[in-house]
């Protein structure tokens, strides 16, 4: 009688016996995020002087922010990167320049009503976003800290009248004046795909006498998410951030 038969039975027994059931596999406790906001956004704190001459809801702020997060039972941490578009636009026109000290300088224009004119401005900065959160089933709450460092500035007056068109573009922060480092507190709750978020800047938009002083955004409005666990039962969710506000 031969054994092997016998062998190759028992060896793939052993082997069966070594592995471990499929509802005894450890799930992972890594996870990624991705979340997009859009909402209102204003700014406490600017003086009288620039305050009428606001568009509001017509500014945005643009943030898309992605991060891993490690996992303990229903609640998570992670830390990621980010990219923070703030752009403000201006009911009235306004000229922002840099003053003969390095300061800056605003003109609020008056113009004919012939003249048709827009005016904006759009700070870009990398976001480092932190945060301690729960997820349990679809429900979804997390609260956060960010750090926003600025990446690039731009002003932009755009003129016309009888048909000629004017465009007057200025790059760098060597005109803003803005502070390169922002931070700020935040929190969200959602559920499923969809939340609502708030989110303040502790840091000035100016210090040191550079710009307006004590001027703080603002944000409040709705976000997009998703997150994927390997391993575990939740379904993968491809997610984005995004941020829209109004100056």
């Amino acid at each position: 009688m031969s054994l092997r038969p016998a062998l190759v039975g028992l060896t793939g027994a052993m082997l069966w016996a070594q592995q471990t059931p499929p509802e005894m596999v450890r799930k992972s406790r890594w996870g990624w995020q991705t979340y997009f906001e859009i909402g209102y956004n204003r700014f406490l704190g600017i003086p009288e002087t620039l305050q009428g001459s606001l568009r509001g809801a017509g500014s945005i702020k643009v943030n898309f922010a992605t991060l891993p997060f490690f996992r303990l039972g229903p609640f998570y941490m992670g830390a990621g990167l980010g990219l923070t578009i703030r752009e403000v636009r201006f009911a009235k026109i306004v000229r922002l320049f840099s003053t003969p000290d390095n300061k800056l300088g605003y003109l609020v224009e008056n113009l004919p009503s012939s003249v048709m004119a827009k005016s904006k401005l759009q700070l870009g900065y990398l976001r480092v976003p932190v945060e301690l959160g729960l997820l349990k089933g679809a429900f979804n709450f997390a609260l956060y800290g960010f750090g926003e460092l600025l990446l690039w500035s731009k002003h932009k007056r755009k003129y016309a009248q009888n048909g000629e068109l004017a465009r007057f573009i200025s790059y760098g922060n060597d005109v803003v004046h803005t502070d390169i480092l922002q931070y700020g507190l935040g929190a969200r709750i959602g559920y499923r795909s969809i939340g609502l978020f708030a989110s303040y800047n502790l840091s000035p938009l100016w210090s040191g006498g550079r710009g307006p002083a004590n001027v703080h955004p603002l944000q409040v409005g709705i976000y997009f998410f998703g997150y994927t666990t390997p391993g575990s039962s939740v379904s993968p969710v491809h997610s984005t951030s995004f941020s829209a506000s109004a100056l």
